[in-house]
């Protein structure tokens, strides 16, 4: 009852805690050691959790809506690790629902297309599937409602690697989008004011810019709902 809990994020100990590794049995050098492994097995740690049982025994908790139990890694002589699928089942399996009625709204194929890819990750548990997502996503350009969704915010893991789900819809302003492309459009002019933009070192821009400025899509959002599942941190 008078136990003091701990207060910070940061890897288990008597001071910290993390959710991304639920049990607080972990020390860094096991963490480090199962996320080496995961790479070297070609799996992406964003969307894992790890927990610990017992000495020689750890579990890869992969957020997905199907779920799997497939045989066992080796970590070293005596240690084994198991990657099991179906963490977060229930939330993603909500989320799934929802985007395959957004889908039906789409503005173009594009959109179908990615909003299809977030589901088969979010699905299997796949994160090169979720690459492809992105690969799609950033080809459509301008969109009239903007959206990011996945596991994507890294910050609060303390190895850095593994992420929360990100949820956000926006929808773009067309008269702010407007006057930004006024900027983008002179940017030639305020490139060459910039302090290291002397003499005539590439047309009067300087050593540090590239020659031919290529402007970015973009547009001026005001975000309609935005959320951050805290999966792995509670």
């Amino acid at each position: 009852m008078f136990a003091i809990p701990p207060y910070g994020l940061g890897f288990p100990s008597g001071t910290a805690q993390s959710n991304y590794y639920p049990g607080g049995n972990l020390s860094e050098e096991e963490i480090s050691s199962i996320s080496k492994l995961l790479e070297l097995e070609g799996l992406y740690p964003e969307n894992t959790r790890i927990s610990k049982q017992g000495d020689l025994n750890y579990t890869v908790h992969v957020a997905s809506v199907q779920s799997s139990k497939p045989p066992s890694i080796s970590l070293d002589p005596g240690r084994t690790v198991q990657i099991v699928a179906g963490d977060h089942a229930t939330e993603l399996a909500s989320i799934c629902s929802e985007l395959s009625l957004a889908a039906t709204y789409a503005a173009n194929d594009i959109q179908k297309d990615f909003l299809s890819a977030y589901i088969d990750s979010f699905r299997t548990g796949s994160l090169d599937k979720y690459r492809d997502s992105l690969r799609l996503w950033v080809k459509d350009k301008a969109p009239r409602v903007e959206n990011i969704f996945g596991f994507v915010e890294p910050y609060r893991d303390p190895y850095g690697i593994r992420a929360e789900f990100e949820g956000l819809v926006a929808i773009a302003d067309d008269e702010e989008t407007r006057l930004l492309g006024k900027l983008v459009d002179n940017s030639a002019t305020f490139i060459r004011r910039l302090p290291w933009a002397v003499g005539e070192t590439n047309g009067g821009k300087g050593p540090f810019e590239k020659s031919l400025f290529e402007p970015p899509d973009f547009s001026s959002i005001h975000c309609w709902f935005k959320t951050f599942f805290f999966f792995s941190n509670g």
